[in-house]
This record gives structure tokens, C-alpha cells and sequence, in this order.
């Protein structure tokens, strides 16, 4: 792996990190060090599954958080801490958490708090990074600068590193040539398409090819093979259909080519900034704004979540534009696979799900043009007046 890769993100967060090929890798190795098998952790059921089969993989069991209407993220103030060994933060779509609140009840009731900033690389919360508030925290460059690939693991504790090193170099798969080739050219040539404005005839493709078929918002949980493949002789690999969703290579060793590539983004987030911060303060002066985003202070969000009716038939109307939606994770985790206990917010964790539609702030202007064209509704808060 690198260590200038690793220098440039200490640099830019203020602690040590590990360079790692994905940031679930890179969770998976915080969850293994720092947990014992079947400790349980505090999971928002509004987070990716792929985060929900990372704990999974670690032997731990997912608790279901609280979470607020104002952002998804998970409430503090109804968490019930009772048998938790720690909690897992969510960013979403870059809003931070209370991460003050969440570590001050980590430090008194002696858990362990993991800041996973995989959507918050540019969040700060009171001048401090997000990711930086746990005893370890992850970072993700795939969902930042079009990288598609790479992440950090940074560490509270530098004596730490040598021994999760350790870890994952034996965790780490090769790859090969072809591999490391197609792992640069995968994101070069979605950035020439995002670049040359192709995402309207390339998505259409796709779709009628057969290569891109609607199975919903979330992957496929096949639960009675996950079942299977949690029992401990399985192994790490009998886990992978659930692991590498959207991203085959997220256990491999990345070589000097896509090493290089990864350097690049960083430059391409930062010089985006800005035009992040422009669309998000567009966004949230708009009717579907969640309230979190209204009320906050603009920040150079991954995602602006809007909350709006009849969300499914507004994605598929905008994609008919070109406008490809990602980042919906519907329905919430305790309604997606069985093998969880309902949270305690289950109605707020639905409206929450089943209502947000994440948008690019990079494509801000376009974005609200079409809104208002197709006449599209804000969805109401639970228990607030529409």
C-alpha cells in the first residue's frame, strides 16, 4: 500500500492513518481489533448495508439505533446503552453526527466509538474533522473525487498501527495485472463520462443491455446464504457476495498505477469544494430540504438529502434526464434483513428512507430545475404540520 498516500491524509485530518483499498476494508480492520465476537454495537438502520455486513463479518451483533428526522443520523438523546460494547457513526450523505455527545457517552460508560466518515471527508464539526472522533475512524476516496476505490483508516492511538498493518496485509488480495489495470481505468472513464456530460445515453445503455436491472434499493440479502456464511469455518471469502457490493476490488492490494490515479483525486475534491458549498446553499433554501440541512450551516455535503413524495417515480422520472440518484438506502435495516431486532424509531427510520432523495450538490442548479418542472412534492416530517 502507500505511505504518501497515508501522509497526505494525516496531513489533512491530523492523526496516523493506514491506506487501505476500500473504507469497509478498513472497517472491517477497526472492528476486528477493537471488538470481541458478539459484542454489540449501535448501528443508524438508515446507513448502507454494506456497513450492516461489515459488522457481520467482524462476529458482532448490529443493535439499531435511534435516529432523528431532522438528518437520519442516529438521536443520542433515545439510545438505550444498556449490553452496547460501542458505536459505529454515520455521517450521512456527510451531515455529521452528534459526535460529541456520542463519544462523551462512550467515555463515560467505557464503550468504544468508531467515526466512520466514509461520507465525510469535507465535514468538520467545530474545526475537527469528521472521522476524528472515535477511537479509529474511516475515510473513503471511492464516494469522494470519483476515485471509486481507496480508504483510510485512521487511528486515535499510533501505537495501534503496526499491529492493524499486520492485519491487513494478511487480508489483502493480489489482484494481478488485469485487476490493477482495470481498477485505474474503471474511474477514468466514469470521470470522462461524468466530464463529457454522457450519463443520459450511458445509463439508457446499460439498462437496455441488461447490465444495470432494478433489484431495489438495497442489495439482494439472500439470508438464508448469509446465515450460512457467518458460521465461523466459513471464512472471510464466503462473504464476499455481500461485501464487495458495488466494488469488486475492495480487498485488493492496489498497485503503483492506481496508486497514482488515487493521488489525483485529492486534488479534485479539494478544487470541488467550493462548488459543493454553492450547491449545497441552493439546495437547502428549497421546499424538499430536509430540516437538518435547512438548519445547519451550508457544508461541502456529499449529498444534499431532499425529502420528497412519491420518491421511487421521482428517481425514475429523473433519470429519463440524465439525473442517475444514488446513495438511497431503502428500507431501513431492521425491515431489510430478518436475522436484526427492530429499532426504536422504526416509524422515523421509514419516512426517513422512504422519502430522501440524495442529490449531487455538483448538479445543484439542474437538479432544482427539474424539481420544480416535474411539480414535485415535500414529503412532511413526522409529527409537524404540513
Amino acid at each position: 500500500m502507500s505511505t504518501a498516500l497515508e501522509s497526505i491524509m494525516r496531513d489533512r485530518v491530523g492523526a496516523e492513518c493506514l491506506h487501505v483499498p476500500s473504507a469497509r476494508f478498513g472497517l472491517y480492520l477497526a472492528l476486528r481489533h477493537w471488538f470481541e465476537a458478539g459484542d454489540r454495537v449501535l448501528i443508524a438502520p438508515t446507513n448502507c448495508e454494506t456497513v450492516l455486513f461489515v459488522a457481520l463479518a467482524a462476529g458482532l451483533r448490529p443493535v439499531m439505533a435511534p435516529v432523528s428526522a431532522l438528518d437520519g443520523n442516529i438521536d443520542p438523546s433515545r439510545v438505550d446503552w444498556s449490553g452496547l460494547s460501542g458505536v459505529l457513526t454515520t455521517h450521512l450523505y456527510g451531515q455529521p453526527d452528534r459526535v460529541g455527545e456520542l463519544r462523551a457517552e462512550c467515555d463515560r460508560r467505557g464503550l468504544t466509538l468508531i467515526d466512520d466518515a466514509a461520507h465525510a471527508m469535507l465535514t468538520t464539526v467545530d474545526g475537527r474533522p469528521a472521522g476524528t472522533f472515535g477511537t479509529a475512524g474511516v475515510f473513503s476516496l471511492a464516494k469522494h473525487g470519483r476515485a471509486m476505490s481507496g480508504g483510510f483508516l485512521a487511528v486515535e492511538d499510533p501505537g495501534e498501527l503496526p499491529e492493524l498493518a499486520g492485519l491487513r496485509d494478511g487480508l489483502l488480495l493480489g489482484g494481478g495485472v488485469r485487476g490493477q489495470v482495470l481498477g485505474a481505468l474503471r474511474p477514468m472513464l466514469r470521470e470522462t463520462v461524468y466530464r463529457t456530460g454522457l450519463v443520459r445515453p450511458v445509463w439508457r445503455t446499460l439498462r437496455a443491455l441488461g447490465v444495470i436491472e432494478w433489484t431495489g434499493h438495497r442489495h439482494a440479502p439472500r439470508e438464508e446464504e448469509l446465515r450460512a456464511a457467518l458460521e465461523p469455518a466459513a471464512g472471510l471469502s464466503a462473504l464476499d457476495y455481500w461485501m464487495r457490493i458495488d466494488l469488486d476490488d475492495w480487498r485488493m492490494r492496489q498497485g503503483p498505477l492506481l496508486r497514482g490515479y488515487l493521488r489525483s483525486r485529492f486534488r479534485v475534491i479539494d478544487r470541488e469544494r467550493e462548488r459543493r458549498l454553492a450547491g449545497v446553499e441552493l439546495l437547502r433554501g428549497l421546499p424538499w430540504a430536509a430540516r437538518g440541512v435547512r438548519e445547519a450551516p451550508p457544508r461541502p455535503l456529499l449529498r444534499v438529502p431532499l425529502m420528497v413524495e412519491d420518491r421511487d417515480e421521482v428517481v425514475a422520472r429523473l433519470e429519463r434526464y440524465g439525473i442517475v440518484p444514488g446513495f438511497i438506502y431503502d428500507p431501513p435495516l431492521d425491515d431489510y434483513l430478518d436475522l436484526l431486532a427492530p429499532g426504536p424509531t422504526p416509524e422515523v427510520a421509514r419516512w426517513w428512507t422512504g422519502h430522501v432523495l440524495p442529490v449531487d450538490p455538483l448538479r445543484a442548479e439542474r437538479v432544482a430545475t427539474l424539481l420544480t418542472r416535474l411539480n414535485v412534492r415535500p414529503a412532511t416530517e413526522p409529527g409537524r404540520n404540513a
